[in-house]
This record gives C-alpha cells, structure tokens and sequence, in this order.
C-alpha cells in the first residue's frame, strides 16, 4: 500500500505526525493521476481516491470519497476483504512460446 497526494503544497511531515501511516506517502502529479485513474475532471471528486491493481498491474477497482463503500460502518472490514481478494489470486504463468516444450 501507498498513498500520494493531488493537492497543491501539501504538507505530507504533517500528515505523516498526524496519521502515522505504516505505508509510504508522496507526491503525485494531478494531471498525471488523474489521467491513470481516468477521473472525470469536470466533475466534483471528493479524496480519498482508492485503487485496488493486481499483481500484473492492471486497476481492479477504484473507489473515490463519495462512493458508499468509504462510508460504511464496515468500510474497513469491506475494503480489506476487497484487498485479500486480489491478494489471494495466483500469479498465472508465462505461456509458453512455440516450440519451447520441456524435455
């Protein structure tokens, strides 16, 4: 897990005295972020922004501050069940190129 912020100057020693998170926070590009997570940007988005990407890197799911599952009362239990589900997936194999059967 990581985190990274969107907003202009952020103050990410503050954050981390605050939160004492137990994952790296950083800086990220707006623009940049926005673009990867696909965000509409004409409309109001409301932080946190989550992604769920598995173990070959593709985005599984993403949630924003508005989405219901950030405000459940069990948003935690949710979300890490959510996180376990990817984690759990095997990692598939490379095929096999042409030609290249074991002896």
């Amino acid at each position: 897990m990581l985190a990274g912020t969107v907003n202009e100057d952020p103050n990410i020693p503050e954050f981390n005295q605050r939160f004492s998170p137990t994952f790296p926070v950083g800086e990220a590009d707006k623009d940049a972020a926005f673009k990867y997570l696909q965000l509409d940007t004409t409309k109001r988005l409301f932080v946190p922004f989550m992604v769920f990407i598995d173990r070959s890197g593709m985005i599984r799911s993403q949630y924003t501050g508005t989405d219901k599952i950030m405000d459940e009362s069990d948003s935690d239990k949710l979300l890490r069940e959510e996180a376990l589900k990817y984690l759990d997936e095997a990692t598939k194999p490379a095929k096999a190129k042409p030609g290249s059967a074991k002896r």
